[in-house]
């Protein structure tokens, strides 16, 4: 074992990925495989790079062709930039991918094909290859070749449907989250795909349609529609299958968020509105009961309105809006990345970025005692950067990377 991966005991060191991906879906998963310790190879087309280099607010602080999203979903990788389109840079790329463990691209279906680094075509090059797909509506079937990006397959699949006040228009959820759930989804792929390489010798293809991930968002509704026939209202701040579960708003103008999901903590709640007759009325025992009785959310949103939010006599939390949300002590954690997000052929200027960390952390026993939980999470209280790059170059070598 060398001297690095013993210090670091990451669970992916030594893996080398080829990443071809773009905008966010496959670089969510790519980015917390480099986490996990891969050596991410990150390839970007000339001049414009990534096309989120020009989504979200530039940074030049970080480098002239940054931005809060490209920084955000690309760290701990390295840079090439390689024109796949002529046939010297695609035999580049299969000379690099005949030194990688894994191959991510999330190009419409054919693509890959057309320049010959299709699944098939890199097999050849790399026995056991694992290589993952992310395409909006699959590979195969009617709507393989339509284009679609976040906020298409979220009004497609109907998250939109399901999102918004009850008699409002659809809205789309304010995180990309058919994007980022696609890329958690061809994340376990290849975990999984890797931890079985060794029975499965001749490599495999993962493939991830947006729409299907989209779909599992929402799979506490399924069994439902699907046996029963049942219709998912847009419900705004409620839920369709918990009640009382949402904000209330309080005599000062702001909300509390309430979450009554088991028999108790309902107990808890009619107890400190001062209705514990509720408890054993029966249009409110229960939670079918009180998904029936549409009575119940009025009737404790009454509760509510006269009280302000200071007031704390209810297990409810204050509704944080997104212009007030800081970095607290339950949030942060104490990590320092050391990688960079590196290209060859520039000069890298580097500066701390705060990011999100990933959120599963792998850690190899050390034959020490385990702390208790609550002193282990109070050591964490300190924030997390990234190092990101701040030059990328919109010239690249055709020569052949070191990559031993």
């Amino acid at each position: 074992m060398s001297k690095s991966k013993a210090q670091t005991g990451r669970p992916l060191d030594g893996i080398r990925v080829l990443d071809f991906s773009h905008a966010a879906a496959a670089p969510f998963a790519t980015m917390f495989l480099g986490d996990l310790g891969a050596q991410i190879i990150k390839i970007e087309k000339p001049k414009q790079g990534d096309g989120s280099r020009s989504m979200g607010v530039p940074m030049p602080a970080m480098g002239p062709k940054d931005s809060d999203y490209y920084i955000s979903l690309n760290r701990n990788k390295k840079g090439l930039v390689i024109d796949l389109a002529q046939p010297e840079g695609a035999g580049l790329a299969r000379d690099l991918a005949a030194k990688c463990d894994v191959v991510v691209e999330n190009f419409r279906p054919g693509v890959m094909a057309r320049l010959g680094l299709a699944f098939e075509d890199l097999a050849k090059v790399r026995p056991g290859l694992i290589y993952c797909s992310i395409s909006a509506f699959g590979a195969t079937g009617p709507w393989s070749q339509r284009p679609a990006n976040d906020i298409i397959v979220q009004s497609v699949s109907g998250l939109m449907g399901i999102t918004g006040e009850v008699r409002g228009g659809p809205v789309r959820i304010g995180a990309p989250i058919c994007d980022f759930s696609s890329g958690l989804f061809g994340l376990s792929g290849i975990l999984a795909a890797l931890f079985a390489r060794d029975r499965f010798p001749e490599g495999q293809h993962i493939e991830v349609a947006m729409l299907d991930a989209s779909l599992n968002m929402m799979c506490n509704y399924i069994p439902s529609v699907a046996t029963l026939g049942a219709k998912v209202e847009r419900l705004g701040r409620g839920h369709a299958q918990i009640v009382p579960y949402q904000a209330f708003m309080c005599a000062d103008g702001e909300y509390v968020m309430v979450g009554a999901f088991t028999r108790e903590f309902w107990w808890n709640l009619c107890r400190a509105l001062g209705r514990q007759h509720w408890i054993e009325d029966p249009r409110f025992a229960t939670n079918s009961a009180r998904l029936r009785n549409t009575l119940c959310s009025s009737a404790s949103s009454r509760r509510f309105s006269p009280r302000a939010r200071a007031w704390s006599g209810s297990p409810c939390s204050k509704v944080p809006m997104c212009q007030t949300v800081r970095c607290s002590s339950c949030t942060m954690r104490s990590a320092l990345s050391k990688s960079s997000t590196t290209a060859p052929c520039a000069r890298s200027i580097r500066r701390a970025s705060p990011c999100m960390s990933l959120p599963a952390r792998c850690m190899p026993h050390s034959g020490r005692k385990r702390l208790p939980l609550r002193r282990r999470s109070s050591a964490r209280t300190r924030a997390m950067y990234c190092i990101s790059c701040s030059v990328f170059p919109t010239t690249g070598s055709r020569r052949s990377p070191s990559v031993r």
